[in-house]
């Protein structure tokens, strides 16, 4: 955390959930999509919260944006890269453009104070399972991101992270 956090809403149960502007993975999501803050808070305000982590998988029933989440086909163009604020490489799809999604997702973390972090939000489907490398990795991650990959352009990357050679 950058020390510049926000309060961003109360989950439904009370719980107050914060939100760092810079140095979060859901900084970088809300500075492509802005509208994905009051999004987020929307669905944490209707949602009870408890636990260390939660996902949470929202049909706003209307469209709210594009998902970057695609399924990658024979002949696609592939990249790694690293994305903003982040340690490892993400998948990237130059062959293939976001579409319009209905779904928000959000990822909440407790931390230590009892409270919790708006860890991450994305417009489209969750990408379980989480890229491989993460913490959040499991057995089936590097299947799944072998068939699937986020749309390129639409997110920022690290200069210079970029290559076509799969790190995992």
């Amino acid at each position: 955390m950058s020390g510049k956090e926000l309060l961003l809403t109360h989950s439904r149960n009370g719980a107050e959930v914060w939100y760092d502007p810079q140095l979060s993975h859901a900084a970088t999501h809300i500075a492509d999509t802005p509208e994905l803050k009051s999004l987020a808070s929307e669905v944490i305000s209707q949602s009870d919260i408890e636990g260390d982590y939660m996902l949470f998988h929202t049909d706003m029933g209307k469209t709210v944006g594009k998902s970057d989440l695609v399924e990658t086909k024979p002949g696609d163009t592939i990249v790694y890269a690293k994305r903003l604020n982040r340690k490892e490489f993400t998948v990237f799809n130059k062959s293939r453009k976001p579409e319009p999604s209905s779904l928000v997702t959000v990822a909440v973390k407790r931390r230590g104070d009892g409270s919790y972090e708006l860890a991450s939000t994305w417009v489209g489907p969750s990408d379980l399972p989480s890229f491989p490398g993460t913490e959040r990795e499991t057995p089936d991650s590097k299947k799944f991101w072998a068939q699937h990959s986020l749309a390129w352009g639409k997110q920022e990357v690290q200069p210079g992270t970029e290559t076509t050679v799969c790190p995992w």
